[in-house]
């Protein structure tokens, strides 16, 4: 992956640019999303804020530390209104919440824990995106979530720069999402209950982190 992390409008707008172009060619426009939020509890009068949202296409990953921008950025608002791209992504309805509160309006965004679950897991009645993500990317997904609890999960709001573990833990969500929404998209002409879905090891996949 090739990690953008900031809190810098500047450089939201200048990835958002590069990316678009790279949408535009796409026959299938897909962007994963994540939402981390500044808190780990909300309530009616103090609600959830979004702290870090994650975007990624193909093995390029934004990281904006929104909770701290130095200035909105308008470019984020026009890209994710309408419906020009499909955002992808788990348990999507609080994202969605979350993200209105900061005045960013998603219309066209699939919780993909509503199309799939991998029918061989069983022992579970919820899903999460490292089951989904091992099931059909790689089994290294299984430990996606390893070492991150309660502690750290309450870290996102903090001041920048976030620790590098918690930018590769947020990096890692988005390109999963969009992975395994890809991979489900492409066989979307088949079935999506299949279990035979081609899987690639990430071995290969390096991880580019900038700091911003």
């Amino acid at each position: 992956m090739k990690v953008l992390y900031t809190n810098m409008a500047s450089s939201v707008d200048a990835w958002l640019t590069a990316i678009e172009s790279t949408l535009v060619a796409s026959e299938r426009k897909i962007v994963g999303i994540d939402v981390k939020y500044d808190k780990l509890r909300g309530s009616s009068s103090n609600p959830k804020k979004a702290a870090v949202i994650q975007l990624c296409v193909g093995t390029d990953v934004l990281v904006y530390h929104i909770f701290h921008a130095d200035e909105k950025s308008e470019k984020m608002y026009d890209f994710l209104y309408g419906w020009r791209y499909t955002f992808a992504g788990f348990y999507t309805a609080e994202d969605w919440n979350v993200l209105g509160r900061s005045k960013l309006y998603i219309h066209n965004i699939k919780d993909i824990q509503m199309i799939w679950r991998d029918p061989d897991n069983t022992s579970k009645r919820t899903q999460g995106l490292k089951d989904v993500a091992a099931a059909i990317i790689d089994p290294f997904y299984l430990k996606m979530k390893d070492g991150f609890g309660r502690k750290e999960h309450s870290m996102w709001a903090n001041a920048p720069p976030l620790p590098p573990d918690h930018i590769l833990y947020a990096a890692r969500d988005a390109y999963a999402s969009y992975e395994v929404y890809r991979r489900l998209d492409v066989l979307r002409g088949a079935s999506f209950l299949s279990t035979n879905i081609p899987r690639i090891s990430v071995a290969g996949i390096g991880e580019e982190l900038k700091v911003v």
